[in-house]
Parts: C-alpha cells; sequence; structure tokens
C-alpha cells in the first residue's frame, strides 16, 4: 500500500492517513468542472474506491475547463470516461461508473456504502436531494460552486441544515454561473479545496470547515473570506 506513489504524501497525510484514504469510500456527484478535478485528484491521491455520477455527455463548450474532456470524446458520457481516465491514472482506485443523473429514487441507492459524498453539481433541486439522501445515511456533503472569478465550498455534516434552509428558498433555480460562466481555473482552484476539505475528514483531521460556516474565494481579488451562516 505505502509504495513511492504515495511517498510524497507521507509529511501531510502520513501512513496511517494513507490507509484510512485507502479504504475509504467517495461519491463524485457530477463529472464535469468540479467533478472531473475532484475526481483526480482523489485518485491521485490514494482513494480506495470511487463512485462517479453523471448523466451527461461531454460537449465542445466542456472543453475550457473541464479535465475530463478532450476533443476525442466529445459526446460520451462523462462518469464512463472518468473510469477511463482513472485507470490510465492510478489503477489501484476502483471506479464504479453511474452513467445517470442523482435523482429521488435513486440518491440513497448511490451513496450507500459511502463515507463522503462531494457536491459537483450545477443545480439546487440536486444539492437539495443529494443533501437530504447523505443525512439520512449519516454522510458529509462536501459542498462545492463555481461562478466566473468566485467560489464557495463547505463541508455539510449531517445534522446541519442551515445550507439547506438557504437553498430551499430558491430550489427551482441556478446560481450567477448561468450569467458569468465558469473559466479555466476557477474548477480546479475549488475542486482542489473540496478535496482537502474531504481528506481531512477522511483520515480523522478535526480542522476541516464547520457547516456553519462557508468559505468564499474570490480569485479576482484573491481573497478567501470564512463567512459565518
Amino acid at each position: 500500500m505505502l509504495d513511492s506513489r504515495y511517498e510524497k504524501n507521507m509529511g501531510t497525510i502520513g501512513a496511517d492517513g494513507q490507509r484510512k484514504l485507502s479504504g475509504s469510500c467517495a461519491a463524485v456527484i457530477g463529472c464535469g468542472g468540479l467533478g472531473g478535478w475532484i475526481i483526480e485528484l482523489l485518485a491521485r491521491a490514494g482513494i480506495g474506491k470511487l463512485i462517479v455520477v453523471d448523466g451527461d455527455v461531454f460537449s465542445e463548450s466542456n472543453l475550457n475547463r473541464q479535465i475530463l474532456c478532450t476533443e476525442k470524446n466529445i459526446g460520451r458520457n462523462k462518469s464512463e470516461e472518468a473510469v477511463l481516465r482513472i485507470a490510465v491514472v492510478n489503477s489501484s482506485v476502483k471506479v464504479k461508473s453511474i452513467p445517470l443523473f442523482l435523482n429521488e429514487d435513486n440518491a440513497n441507492e448511490i451513496l450507500t456504502g459511502c463515507d463522503i459524498a462531494f457536491d459537483a453539481l450545477d443545480n439546487i433541486r440536486s444539492r437539495i436531494i443529494l443533501c437530504g439522501a447523505a443525512r439520512a445515511l449519516n454522510i458529509p456533503v462536501v459542498h462545492g460552486a463555481i461562478a466566473g472569478w468566485v467560489g464557495q465550498i463547505s463541508v455539510i455534516m449531517p445534522h446541519c441544515k442551515l445550507l439547506l434552509d438557504i437553498w430551499e428558498k430558491m430550489k427551482d433555480g441556478k446560481g450567477i454561473e448561468t450569467e458569468l460562466g465558469n473559466p479555466p481555473f476557477s474548477p480546479s482552484i475549488i475542486a482542489s479545496l473540496q478535496v482537502s476539505e474531504g481528506i481531512k475528514y477522511l483520515i480523522g483531521e478535526k480542522e476541516y470547515l464547520s457547516c456553519e460556516n462557508l468559505l468564499y474565494v474570490d480569485m479576482f481579488e484573491n481573497r478567501l473570506v470564512k463567512i459565518k451562516l
């Protein structure tokens, strides 16, 4: 397990942390801008198992920011392409593709057996469904969202409903990303922060974001602001 592939993890994650990570299962809901980077980083870090969920296919407009998208896989399912990518990045990671959109009927089954879920979604309604299922199964959700130069992350523990209460008031809408779009750099930065928080939780660190806090990232003005909800 602790071969040379992970030797650069040791000073930060440690041997015990690496073993915990290799025994963990994470669900990544959405395999596009945020999700592709989350999948890539978790696999390189040495997560044991990934459940990758997305019913969408790649389009040409994804090429600017989605790490799993190439000119050769336009029109192919995103979650299935994630499996192919990880097979050549870290073949020791078990990856299960679910080429479906998360919904109220399948959310519980998808998340059962997972230790953590990563929100890489692009709409409020799906986030509410994800957090509801995760809450029922007593697992945390690492939330992330991007729009133009800005992004946000939070770790939503099962007992916490602060973000859910906000989302319930706007559940049929999307965010300001519909106006601002998403440039190439914002998904990688926010996904990296999501993975950092998720790994801290999985290896037993106590310093991950509490669910009362939202980390707001402004890449234009180079500001990180922790907002108490």
